[in-house]
């Protein structure tokens, strides 16, 4: 009887933790989707804070093709490559949910990693706004070298 009991409340134990991550789960993606965080979390990429960078802008639309990468240099903090920036929107309207994407690549040229960030979801005309892309590596498991970064313009309207 009391190993059963004991069984019965562990199994109850393990749904309710399911159910709870399951809530967990769906709450952060509601506030990443309605706050306008949500984006590509990027793998394990890096480059050195000497790495050349340049910025390529996508195929846009006519206004968002008016935003550019007004600034951008690259750092390793903490075993991360973080890319900072700022966005210019040289437009004369307004322009909503820009992404930025970082490309990483070797030495050789061929690509490391790939990662992005919605950066802004208003850039009015004239407006700059910072921006940084950090693509999660860590102390314990730092992201690979790179030679170089080039930023692009993935989404903006």
């Amino acid at each position: 009887m009391g190993s059963t009991d004991f069984l019965r409340r562990v199994v109850q134990g393990f749904a309710f933790g399911l159910g709870f991550a399951a809530a967990a789960g769906i709450a952060l993606w509601v506030v990443r989707e309605t706050t306008g965080l949500a984006g590509e979390f990027g793998g394990t990429v890096a480059a050195k804070a000497s790495a050349r960078t340049a910025a390529t802008p996508a195929a846009l639309p006519a206004l968002a093709a008016d935003v550019r990468v007004a600034t951008q240099r690259v750092e390793r903090r903490n075993g991360d490559t973080v890319v900072l920036g700022t966005l210019r929107n040289d437009a004369d309207a307004a322009v909503g949910s820009v992404r930025v994407e970082a490309a990483y690549y070797d030495a050789g040229g061929k690509l490391v990693d790939v990662c992005g960030w919605y950066v802004a979801q208003r850039l009015a005309p004239g407006e700059e706004k910072p921006f940084k892309i950090a693509c999660g590596g860590t102390p314990e498991k730092p992201t690979p070298e790179s030679a170089s970064v080039k930023l692009r313009l993935v989404e903006a309207f």
